[in-house]
């Protein structure tokens, strides 16, 4: 196919870089050249592939959906191209530039973003970008890089690996718990937990069918609100036993029925995913070792 054998990896370069700076200027500032001829390149590419890559905006340079679908192809073209320089060099090329990593808030807030140091002392030219929400990203038009998730895809050209594997625990502040002592009853204290929007999740259904509403005294879509509240006094909550050793927090006593009942719950899972086209790039690669090292180390903790 002519465009194949024409397609260069100058050319590619351009496209990269507008779709991470998202913006002409910035793009020609990261390929140390001007904005004209970053449009100029981007016309003579746009002409060859026969399909318009951005739409030029006040607010920057938009990707348009065929940018999407090439930009996995372009970053294996990327990441041979270091392989190319690595072996002329003798040299392994170092990870570079931004990786997006979507993950739950409560995730985010207790066990990632303040161990994020160690990510970049040993990577000091990444960036991260951390889409905090419950809701998934989608990684196939790459709103993310890499997702930490509590179930595995079954669909889409993604790779995944197990991070932690759960079982749960009711969670109060120390002070609290030892007020309860040994909890039998679930209604002998107050309880925080999910608001109706979240109410689908299997700790908020376990509540839904073991406590009086009138001891819920805190619906929250936050997981940091409902650990804020515990971790206070207010209640207590369920969680992963990981959260348990927060501080401020304590896992209760519990009598043999009440944790019998909490055991039925299935098992909290924690999946790293990430799109297969990607998982060997560099700067992926560098961020998928190191939080399968990071919750690897959690997990020897529990």
């Amino acid at each position: 196919m002519q465009i194949a054998e024409d397609l260069r990896w100058d050319d590619l370069k351009v496209l990269l870089a507008l779709q991470r700076a998202g913006s002409l200027k910035r793009a020609a500032a990261a390929l140390s050249v001007n904005i004209s001829t970053v449009s100029r390149r981007l016309d003579a590419l746009e002409a060859q592939l026969g399909v318009h890559l951005f739409d030029r905006t006040p607010e920057g340079a938009l990707p348009t959906a065929a940018v999407e679908a090439l930009v996995p192809f372009a970053e294996a073209m990327e990441l041979a191209a270091h392989g190319v320089a690595s072996s002329l060099e003798a040299y392994e090329a170092e990870p570079e530039g931004v990786v997006k990593i979507t993950a739950p808030p409560g995730l985010v807030d207790h066990f990632l973003a303040g161990a994020l140091v160690e990510l970049a002392t040993a990577y000091p030219r990444l960036r991260i970008e951390i889409l905090s929400s419950v809701g998934y990203a989608d990684l196939t038009r790459r709103e993310a890089d890499l997702a930490l998730r509590i179930m595995r895809p079954a669909t889409g050209d993604f790779v995944s690996t197990r991070l932690a594997a759960e079982s749960w625990s009711l969670v109060g502040s120390p002070a609290h718990a030892a007020s309860l002592g040994r909890l039998r009853d679930p209604d002998a204290t107050r309880w925080v937990t999910w608001a109706d929007d979240l109410a689908h999740l299997p700790d908020a259904r376990w509540i839904a069918s073991h406590v009086n509403a009138d001891n819920v005294v805190l619906r929250t879509s936050s997981m940091t609100a409902q650990i804020e509240a515990v971790r206070a006094g207010l209640g207590v909550m369920i969680a992963p036993r990981a959260y348990a050793r927060l501080r401020g927090l304590t896992a209760l006593d519990l009598a043999p029925k009440l944790r019998r009942s909490l055991a039925e719950l299935p098992e909290g899972t924690l999946w790293l995913v990430g799109h297969r086209a990607l998982r060997d790039v560099p700067r992926v690669a560098a961020v998928w070792s190191w939080l399968k090292q990071r919750f690897a180390r959690l997990e020897d903790d529990t």
